[in-house]
Formats: structure tokens, sequence, C-alpha cells
């Protein structure tokens, strides 16, 4: 997924700008030709279910046209692949591709990308793919820095679903037996998708949580399990790795290691200050957001709770305990990874003095899952419902 998200994010990068198609203009005829085929389909398809699909798009519509044409003005509007789904990806030699792009129609191709890559976001969460959705989500993201759509982001994964669901419907329409076992299937399927598109659009529960602790503890891997599961709008959290902003800032992959002009204290707080912003975007947008970081500096925690508490959001704290000769371990055994912590940063952050912590201590010398399970008890405790 992340080799994949780095392929797509690439395509959309270099693809070419579409300024007359799009906007708020190109989503009303999305929305209005859902809506025709609902009424045309409503043997098949709930029409009260329908009407509110219809009713919640429009609505939504009605908030982010003004961003949808901000974002054509800004060239987010691209010749996009436009049928970016499952069946339409091969791996070659081990690599991604993508194909089977539509070049007949503009009104379909030339779309905001985060609308082009919806559709493979809604496809992977279709197929009981969370983990795989948020993973390229945030990968995604991590390279475009595409956060100012974000608020939009439902609309597109529902207006997916829903020309999935009148697709469906129009296929068990053309069999040649509709009573047949198969037409049956493709009238269930149209439901199901009928359903994800009321359920995407619903509003979310965004909350904020930081995950600290020393190089080494498991702060990257539990935010990416806990990422998936929290906040209600769909992939999931957004993930802010520290280590991977910092990387960004010097324009390399996330694997590339850096020298130590890239860990001055200068840079270090410019990283979490990215964090920081990056965390209420999301949350402004709806999503959950969460902070995998060191954070042994009171300060920096603080300011992340500031982050929750204007956003009017709950913030959780997370701090992953580990036995130092844990630590010493995992870091000589780690291998293609986003940190640079070598030993010696791990023995300077044990002399470190990281004041009062009030935040959820965990016990991160057990196995992932359970660790995994008991932060997502804690958060469960907090997060809105």
């Amino acid at each position: 997924m992340a080799t994949l998200a780095e392929r797509i994010a690439q395509f959309h990068q270099t693809a070419e700008p579409r300024y007359d198609h799009g906007g708020h203009a190109g989503m009303r005829w999305v929305i209005d030709g859902n809506a025709l085929a609902f009424a045309e389909h409503a043997g098949t398809l709930d029409p009260g279910m329908a009407a509110r699909v219809t009713t919640l798009s429009r609505e939504a519509l009605a908030r982010h046209g003004g961003g949808l044409d901000e974002r054509q003005h800004l060239g987010r509007v691209r010749q996009c692949h436009g049928d970016l789904h499952l069946r339409n990806i091969v791996l070659i030699d081990d690599e991604p591709t993508l194909f089977d792009g539509v070049e007949f129609n503009d009104e379909i191709a030339c779309v905001d990308v985060l609308y082009d890559l919806a559709f493979l976001l809604m496809d992977l969460l279709k197929r009981d793919l969370p983990v795989h959705a948020n993973l390229l989500f945030n990968r995604y993201l991590d390279i475009t820095h595409d956060l100012d759509g974000l608020s939009i982001v439902p609309l597109f994964l529902s207006c997916r679903a829903a020309i999935r669901a009148k697709i469906s419907a129009s296929a068990a329409a053309l069999q040649p037996d509709v009573k047949s076992r198969e037409a049956e299937e493709l009238r269930g399927c149209a439901r199901e998708y009928l359903a994800m598109a009321e359920g995407l659009i619903a509003p979310a529960r965004p909350v904020f949580v930081a995950v600290g602790g020393l190089s080494g503890s498991g702060k990257s891997t539990l935010a990416a399990r806990l990422a998936p599961q929290i906040g209600g709008a769909a992939p999931g959290a957004i993930v802010l790795r520290s280590d991977v902003i910092r990387k960004s800032l010097f324009d390399q992959r996330a694997e590339v290691r850096l020298g130590p002009e890239a860990y001055t204290g200068a840079v270090t707080d410019r990283v979490y200050g990215l964090m920081r912003d990056r965390a209420s975007a999301a949350l402004a947008a709806g999503y959950a957001a969460v902070a995998d970081a060191v954070y042994t500096d009171p300060q920096k925690r603080a300011a992340s709770a500031e982050v929750a508490r204007r956003a009017g959001v709950p913030f959780i704290g997370l701090w992953l305990d580990v036995p130092a000769e844990s630590l010493e371990r995992r870091l000589a055994q780690r291998r293609g990874d986003a940190s640079d912590a070598t030993l010696d940063v791990l023995r300077q952050q044990l002399a470190t003095e990281i004041g009062p912590l009030d935040w959820a201590h965990i016990d991160a010398s057990r196995e992932v899952v359970e660790i995994e399970r008991i932060a997502r008890d804690i958060v469960d405790d907090v997060e809105p419902r």
C-alpha cells in the first residue's frame, strides 16, 4: 500500500491540471446523476435511504462548494485516472501499475485528485481492508501534504460508493434472467454500496491522540494500528509521524538517513510545530489525528494538548514504557525505518528529565496485540460517541 500510494501521488502530481472541469459544478453533476439513477432503480435501492444519501450529499456540497472551486483554481483538478479501483491496478515485476484509465470522458477523468483517490479508498473499505485504506491514505498525504481537501473526502467517498450502487443496480437489471442468482447478488451488492454511501458521509467524532515514548518503544507501530479504528471519518485517523515529517523537510524519502544538521533544536521545534499545524487541520476537517513522537519535552506535550483544547475535541496522551535493555535490542535490530535513532541517541533520551507526565502509561514490552487492546480501551473511555 505504501508503494502504491507513492505511485498514485506521483501520477497525480505530474498529471495535467484541468481548470475547465471539477469544482462545485463537477460534483453537482455526480450527485444529480446518482439521484436520477436511484429513482430509476427504486425497486432495488431503498427509496428512503437513497433520499437520505442525496440530501446529505447536497448539504455537503453546499458547505464545501467554495472549497471545491478553490481547489479547482489551485490546479487540484487534473487529468486523472477516473476509474481507480483495485481491478484497474496490477503488479508488474512487483511494482503496482495503474491501467485502464478513462480516456473517453473528461467529465469522469478530469476530477479532483482526492476524488480520484477516493474510489480506491472506498474499494478497500468495501473489501473490509480498513488498515490498507488508512495506510494508503496517510502515505499519500505524507507525500502530497494535501490537507486542504480533507473535509471534502467524506463526500468524495460517499459519492464513489453511490456510483457503485447505481452501477450494480443497473447491471442487475440487465441480466437475462432478473431472478437469477447473479442478478440477486448484484442487487444485494447495490444495497450494500448504498448503505455504505450513507455511512461514509455521516458526521465524524474527531479526537487527538499523541503517542510518546523513547526511541524503539513501538510508537509508530501502535499509531498505525490505532489510526484505522478511531475518529469515525473514513478511512480513519491522520497519522503524523515526526520522523517522516523531518525527512520531508529535507526532501528525502522516509528511509533515507539524515545527518546531524537535521537534528538541531530549531529543526526539531519546526517538526513539532508542523505536527501541531497538521493535527489542527485534520481536526478542523472532522478527522481524528494520531501524533507519533518522542515527546520528552513537557512544553511540546502541553502544546499538543492545547491543539485539542482549541479544536474542542478530546486529547489522549499515551506513553509507552519499555526497559532500557529492550529498547537497545530493538534499535540494534531495526532496518529500513524512518527513524534515525541510534544507541547514542537512546542513551541521551534515557538521561533526559521528562518532567511530570500525566499521560496514560502502557507497558510496551508486551505483545503488540495486547498493547493495541490496552490503548484502544483507553481511547474508548474518552472518545465521543
